[in-house]
């Protein structure tokens, strides 16, 4: 099951990449002409601690210290000594709501008795025939259904949280295209200070835009990284190696 958790999480922060914003090719040719630094948001990147710190709040979700519980999946993705356990254990600490919360705690309340009661040998398959673990059995898959159905809809969220930056970012490319005319060309816009001067004010006009529309799809990804690793921890749940 270790190799499971591990894959499992590393393919999560791979599949982050869909939130990244493609470079676009005018945005590239304007750094070139300008031999500056790009002010338009970067691409996704692994979570980190620097991330989501142990502190109030990162891209406007709340942060705070683990419980008990978290702390204890916390300590065991760093015993694997995994590159992937401290943002693990970042994740961990973001508050995804009461109701998200709530689930999880209690999914892994039941699991871990159910656990035992199975041995050690992971989760039962089928319905126990003692009436107290078949209920706690059943509480548990109906638990793990909600899941899915919270997973998807989160999901159909990113799409909700990508759209303002998306037609913010055709419309900066399109006043772009349309008021430097020379935007292909880095040598006329280096000999144009007109056409360079009305570049910088259509980039100050939509860096702030495009940042304030971001933090969602920010949002969103840690969000998402967050449940991808609380769906590997279910599948580890019994702590199987």
């Amino acid at each position: 099951m270790r190799t499971t958790l591990l894959n499992l999480f590393a393919i999560l922060i791979l599949a982050t990449g869909a939130f990244a914003q493609d470079d676009k090719p005018l945005g590239d040719i304007a750094r070139d002409a300008r031999a500056a630094k790009s002010s338009a948001p970067k691409s996704a990147k692994v979570v980190t601690d620097d991330d989501v710190p142990g502190g109030r709040k990162q891209a406007g979700l709340a942060v705070g210290k683990l419980t008990p519980a978290k702390q204890v999946f916390c300590d065991q993705l760093r015993a694997r000594k995994d590159t992937a356990a401290e943002q693990g254990c970042a994740l961990l600490g973001i508050d995804m709501g009461e109701q998200y919360e709530d689930l999880i705690a209690r999914y892994y309340e039941l699991a871990k008795g159910l656990c035992g009661a199975n041995g050690g040998r992971g989760l039962p398959n089928y319905e126990p025939k003692d009436a107290a673990h078949a209920a706690q059995w059943r509480e548990l898959s109906a638990l793990g259904a909600k899941y899915g159905v919270m997973w998807e809809a989160e999901k159909k969220s990113t799409n909700t949280a990508s759209a303002p930056y998306a037609t913010l970012q055709q419309e900066y490319q399109s006043e772009i295209a349309k008021n430097v005319p020379d935007i292909r060309n880095p040598d006329a816009i280096a000999a144009n200070p007109a056409e360079k001067e009305r570049f910088r004010e259509i980039e100050d006009k939509y860096k702030p835009l495009l940042e304030e529309a971001e933090q969602p799809i920010q949002q969103e990804r840690l969000r998402m990284m967050r449940y991808g690793l609380d769906m590997a921890l279910m599948q580890d749940v019994c702590g199987d190696n």
